[in-house]
This record gives C-alpha cells, sequence and structure tokens, in this order.
C-alpha cells in the first residue's frame, strides 16, 4: 500500500500505519509484554473504527482517551483517526477533577476509558457521549447508560467485523488530527488543536533528516497527552519500526528502562532531558545497555551541560545527540545536532535552526526584529508547523494568528554562531520534565482550599532540579491548614508534576509597590529560606 501523498508532498499520519501494515505485516509494531505485530495491530484498529462510526461517530467528533499507557490506548487513538474522529489523548494518572474539566471542554462523543475512571464521571461530564467503551470489560456488559449514551465492553470492539463498504477515511491538511490539552494559566487546561498538516511538518521532516527504518525499535517514554509522543508513534509508523511503551510505573525506574534498552535493542530514544539526567546520575547507562542506540533525542526543557556530556560519554560513538525544540502549537519547529565542540563549552547546547518551510523570528517589545549582537527577543515561529489554535478559546487576536500560521512563544532566545540559543521565559509557564506548567493553574487549585488567604507559587530552577514553591498566608493563623491538608488538596485537583515540592507559610506575602505580589521577592526567598520577607506595610520595589 502506498501512503496517500499529494503534490504538495502531504501524507496523513494514519496513512503510515496503514502502509507498513501491508509491507510489513509481520513486523512488530509494539514490543515488550504486549508484542503485536503491524498486521495484527491495524487489523485491531480496523474494527474499533468499525465500532466508533456504528456508534454514530462523525468526522470531525472528538474521541477522548482515558486511560494508563497501554497498547490499548494506542489502538484507541488510531482508530479515532481511522474513521475521521479527533483524538484527545488525557494523562491516566491525573485527578478525576482536572480530568472532568477536559471532558467538559473536549465534549467527545466517545470516551475509552476502563471502569475505575468511568466510574467516577458523572452525567453532567457524559453530556456529550454517544459511546463509552470501557476497557475492562469483564467488569462492564453492554449497556444503556442513564445519560443516555451505550456503555460497550472492549470485546465488543473487538468482535466487530468493518463491512466493505468502510472505507479508510483520508484527511486533508487542515483536518484536525488531535487536540492536546496543556496547562492554562486561568485554571482551565486548554487545548490545543493540532491538524494532520502539521504533523507533517514535522514527522515528515524527521522522515528526511534521519536513516529510519523498519529495523529501528523506538522508546515511547512520555505520556500520550504530551506532544513528545508523536514522533515516538508516527515517525515509527512511518518507518515500519517497532515501539516500546514505557509505562507509568517504569517511566521514573532507572533499572526498568536500563534493562528495557537494552532487552529490546532500542535504536532510538525520545525524551526529557532529565530523565536521562536521573539514569545518569543512577548509573544505569553504560556502553552495555546504549550499545543499540543510534540516535538520543531530547526535549522539552533545557539539558544543562554537565550531565550532558556525561550522557555522551555512555553512548556508542555513532550515535547521533539531538535537540528538538517546539511548544504544543509548534510541536518540533527547531533542531539542533550536538557537536563535540558544543559539550566542550560551559552553556547549554542551542535548540538551533527552523525546520525546512518555517520561519524563525526575534522580535522586541515592539515586533521588531533584533539586530543588534547579544540582543534578546521573543521567538516567534511562521510556517505550516503552527496549530489553528485552541478549542473553545475566546482569544481574537490569537486566533488570527495561528490561522495565518504563526505563533509568539514567550520564549526569550538570542543568536550566536547562526543558532538560536534559549535565555528564559517572558511570562510565568515553564517547563517541569518537559511538562508545560503554568504556576497560575496551581495558585488557581490552592486559591480553592478553605483557609488560604493569598497564594503565590514560584519555581527554584538549578542545575540539579527544579521545584515548585508555594507560598501562601492564612485567612487565621492559628488555624492554618497544614502543609500535609493543602499537598492532599493538590492531589485531587493537579497532576503530580504540578504538585509543589515545598509549602510555606507566610504571615503577609511580599508586595510590590502598585500593591501586587511580588514574584521576584519571593524567588529571592526560596534560594535564601532563612531570611524573613517584607510585608505589604513594608512594601518590595
Amino acid at each position: 500500500m502506498k501512503a496517500q501523498e499529494t503534490e504538495s508532498g502531504f501524507v496523513p499520519v494514519i496513512d503510515y500505519l496503514r502502509r507498513s501494515a501491508a509491507n510489513f505485516p509481520q513486523r512488530p509494531a509494539f514490543v515488550g509484554p504486549e508484542e503485536i505485530s503491524y498486521e495484527q495491530f491495524y487489523a485491531r484498529v480496523r474494527r474499533w473504527a468499525g465500532y466508533f462510526r456504528y456508534a454514530g461517530l462523525q468526522p470531525g467528533d472528538r474521541v477522548a482517551i482515558w486511560l494508563p499507557k497501554q497498547i490499548d490506548y494506542v489502538v484507541a487513538l488510531y482508530a479515532a483517526m481511522e474513521c475521521g474522529g479527533v483524538y484527545v489523548p488525557m494523562d491516566g494518572v491525573q485527578p478525576v477533577e482536572r480530568a472532568k474539566k477536559i471532558l467538559a471542554g473536549a465534549e467527545p462523543a466517545i470516551l475509552v476509558t476502563d471502569s475505575a475512571r468511568f466510574e467516577q464521571l458523572d452525567d453532567t461530564t457524559c453530556a456529550s457521549l454517544r459511546l463509552a467503551l470501557v476497557t475492562d470489560f469483564h467488569k462492564v456488559p453492554d449497556a444503556a447508560a442513564p445519560g443516555c449514551f451505550a456503555v460497550a465492553s472492549r470485546a465488543s470492539a473487538d468482535a466487530f467485523e468493518p463491512t466493505p463498504e468502510q472505507t479508510p477515511h483520508h484527511p486533508g491538511p487542515q483536518d484536525l488530527a488531535a487536540i492536546l490539552f496543556t496547562s492554562g494559566s486561568t485554571g482551565m487546561p486548554k487545548g490545543v488543536q493540532i491538524s494532520y498538516g502539521n504533523l507533517h511538518a514535522f514527522i515528515g521532516w524527521a522522515l528526511q533528516e534521519l536513516s529510519l527504518s523498519e529495523r529501528d525499535v523506538f522508546s515511547n517514554h512520555a505520556g500520550f497527552h504530551f506532544d513528545l509522543s508523536t514522533f515516538d508513534l508516527f515517525a515509527a509508523a512511518a518507518a515500519g519500526a517497532g515501539v516500546w511503551v514505557i509505562g507509568e510505573e517504569q517511566q521514573r525506574d532507572v533499572a526498568a528502562l536500563s534493562e528495557g534498552i537494552h532487552r529490546y535493542g532500542i535504536s532510538v530514544w525520545y525524551s526529557v532531558p532529565s530523565i536521562l539526567s536521573l539514569m545518569v546520575n543512577a548509573g544505569a547507562l553504560d556502553t552495555d545497555v546504549t550499545a543499540s542506540l543510534r540516535y538520543l533525542i531530547f526535549a522539552g526543557e533545557v539539558f544543562p551541560i554537565r550531565p550532558l556530556r556525561e550522557l555522551s560519554q555512555r553512548l556508542p560513538a555513532d550515535c547521533a545527540l539531538y535537540n528538538f525544540y517546539g511548544p504544543t502549537e509548534t510541536n518540533v519547529c527547531l533542531y539542533y545536532r550536538v557537536t563535540a565542540e558544543d559539550l566542550q563549552r560551559d552553556k547549554p547546547v542551542y535548540i538551533g535552526a527552523p525546520l525546512p518551510g518555517q520561519t524563525a523570528l526575534v522580535l522586541d517589545d515592539q515586533g521588531l526584529p533584533v539586530s543588534a549582537p547579544g540582543a534578546i527577543g521573543e521567538l516567534v515561529i511562521e510556517g505550516s508547523c503552527v496549530t489553528p489554535g485552541y478549542r473553545n478559546r475566546v482569544d481574537p487576536a490569537n486566533a488570527d494568528n495561528h490561522l495565518q500560521g504563526r505563533h509568539a512563544t514567550g520564549d526569550l532566545v538570542g543568536y550566536e554562531n547562526g543558532y538560536l540559543y534559549y535565555h528564559g521565559r517572558k511570562d510565568r509557564m515553564l517547563k517541569i520534565n518537559g511538562y508545560r506548567v503554568e504556576l497560575g493553574e496551581i495558585e488557581a487549585a490552592l486559591s480553592t482550599m478553605p483557609g488560604i488567604r493569598e497564594i503565590a507559587v514560584v519555581a527554584e530552577i538549578t542545575e540539579q532540579a527544579q521545584n515548585l514553591i508555594a507560598y501562601f498566608s492564612a485567612v487565621d493563623p492559628a488555624s492554618a491548614p497544614s502543609v500535609l491538608a493543602i499537598k492532599q488538596h493538590c492531589q485531587t485537583r493537579l497532576p503530580r508534576y504540578m504538585i509543589p515540592k515545598l509549602v510555606r507559610r507566610l504571615d503577609e506575602l511580599p508586595k510590590s509597590r502598585n500593591g501586587k505580589i511580588d514574584y521576584l521577592a519571593l524567588k529571592a526567598l526560596a534560594f535564601k529560606p532563612n531570611v524573613t520577607p517584607q510585608t505589604h506595610t513594608d512594601p518590595v520595589a
């Protein structure tokens, strides 16, 4: 089977799976405890897609997936694309309250989940559903739910026989493939809409830049709700390669990770730097473990140079190191291949140059290109990698920019030796272990806790760690909530990577001269915890 290709070279990522199922039917699509061939995997995708259509799914409808990382998750997202749906991947271990917010924003027609998660939802959350497919089918029989949508078992989808007239859906570049929900400053996660054209801009380039083949084996460390996973799944499918899906329980288990790299012969690794640093520091990577690696790619946050240098010394001589850069709104838009000379410098490696067909602008506060040597400006990306905006978000100016293929990243960058380097953030968004975190979302969650009067969250970022610190003042100091109670409150509302590591109570939060919370004073306090902060009666400038 030949992947559908237009005159412009566009190939929808679902066609890569169809092609590999035809060309490499017996090769493993996934390795590990749930090994399955391309032929077997695509057959399951076809059956599930047929069942979704039978349930009334129309092209453009959303399919939300709330499961632990497993093969069923990948079957569901491919099945959504196979029949023209838009997959909405959700973190399998996030709190139910955040899951409800995402479902309310996505308004899915179909939800794929398990019984433990399904039982935590209510009729309001499920108002848009036509079907809830519950994967642990031994517990949930096919039935009609009180909210007038069907509840079906996985067995029903697995047994569904596609009809001859069920032709595969062939999306265009402007059609949506996925909606990835990221942290939002108002406390509501925001859904970044990703088109097939956006995915092609990245995956099509990766296939030209990297010499991938059916003999490769990819790791999939990132969650499917994280944009890094699009490379793991779709580049592997394009090459006919296998993928090792790393479950949540193994994601920070350095012994399990190193054992899996060795056992499955991982040749393409892609993850955030922090997990690589963790493995290096634990001594879990040696030349025997890494012998199969051909490409080691990192993205999502700055990789401090010392652990990167140590990592490079444990890789095969012919293993290429890459730094990929891009927010969810552009996926990967810049790249840089690390050289031996880079590893001798004392600064982090460059974020690089734009992918072919994309443009990187560095603009000052007036929107003019910076030109002076060493000048810093905001990075603005233009091109086909820019997503068409956010779902149900009223932001006309931003929507116009995205429709015109333009995204202001909020990252401050500069040029050196012809390459872009990262300088910092323009606003209060940051990356923790590669996940985008809006400090405002954490504050919004904590502000709902009884007994808290004021709340502010800052990040303490060092070469060794990235720690979130929450400062609060109490309504009544005599009955202030305990640190344990505050962390338990967070656990029911925020994903694990957004829960502050430290919580400190102050009589008053420091204020600037205009009466606003002084975050610079709090960040200084984070590095000097024994210094008593000034109060609102003696404001900090």
